[in-house]
């Protein structure tokens, strides 16, 4: 017989908490960022230094500063806050409440779990939006070659993404959608995983900095941002692989001959570049996606 569990952690509604994260998130994006992510995007793929790489992006104005958010960023950014908010009200609930572990030790499960959760939704979202860009990308290049201009905009984009996507799905079968799966599934429990698990490390740090007192919001702030920042240090290596992979599934190539052929181009270290970013980044959206979202769940509670 399974032993009976004293309830630790409220329960919070995994519909509520999903929507919620899920707001926290764009909320992230608008405020930075997404900024943080394509500069730290495009230093991967051309390795320019940071100031020029953010002056040519800044150089388009909010255009440039929100680049990518409509329609697949916001998509994209909606479905990992609120898959992750859900998921992680559900599994936190099962492992305190239902079988019983510590707070710590559910703390890091649920992570892990909803993680993979989260990657399970966002493999298929995030592939369609990067054999889209790369579609877009080609096509301006080849109309910049006939001395034309491709016509952007909203309802432009969501055209040609719709076209980009049907004939890669015509041409390869439903199943390209899950290239990359089980990539994206262990990085993203990788994630999430890790950034509770060294969150966690630095929350233990200021209590006992404060003898055992209940942390302000300051700390449990910057615990939130340092625990995502921190996480990079494991996690880098897998983030850079998942663009590899995907292009490799453009292209038609072989994963293993693509990534040999990156290194022997670019050196061990493409798997490191952009690490700066990243780490803002991930400590700015980890910010948002726990500590803002509890925040605003409080509130509304």
């Amino acid at each position: 017989m399974a032993p009976t569990a004293t309830k630790n952690y409220t329960v919070q509604s995994p519909l509520k908490k999903s929507a919620i994260t899920g707001t926290a998130v764009i909320m992230e994006m608008l405020s930075g960022g997404l900024f943080m992510e394509n500069v730290k995007m495009e230093k991967q793929r051309t390795s320019l230094p940071y100031p020029r790489i953010i002056r040519q992006t800044l150089k388009q104005g909010l255009k440039g500063y929100w680049a990518g958010f409509w329609p697949w960023g916001f998509v994209l950014g909606m479905t990992k806050g609120s898959v992750l908010g859900g998921a992680r009200a559900v599994l936190l609930d099962l492992c305190e409440n239902k079988l019983g572990m510590d707070q710590k030790r559910a703390d890091v499960i649920s992570g892990f779990g909803a993680g993979a959760v989260q990657g399970v939704f966002m493999s298929p979202i995030l592939l369609a939006r990067t054999r889209v860009n790369q579609s877009l990308t080609e096509r301006a290049a080849q109309a910049a070659a006939q001395g034309k201009k491709l016509e952007t905009g909203l309802l432009t984009e969501m055209r040609m993404s719709s076209v980009v996507l049907n004939d890669a799905i015509r041409q390869e079968g439903i199943g390209m959608l899950a290239t990359g799966l089980p990539t994206m599934v262990m990085k993203r429990t990788l994630d999430w995983g890790t950034r509770y698990l060294i969150i966690g490390k630095y929350k233990d740090y200021f209590r006992e900095r404060k003898g055992g007192a209940k942390l302000n919001d300051m700390e449990t702030l910057a615990a939130s941002f340092l625990g995502g920042a921190t996480s990079c240090a494991i996690t880098m290596p897998v983030d850079r692989m998942m663009p590899v992979l995907q292009a490799a599934g453009a292209s038609g190539e072989g994963i293993v001959p693509f990534l040999k052929k990156k290194i022997a181009a670019e050196g061990v270290g493409t798997l490191q570049r952009g690490f700066f970013m990243r780490a803002v980044h991930t400590g700015y959206h980890t910010m948002f996606a726990i500590f803002v979202a509890d925040k605003i769940y409080t509130a509304l509670s």
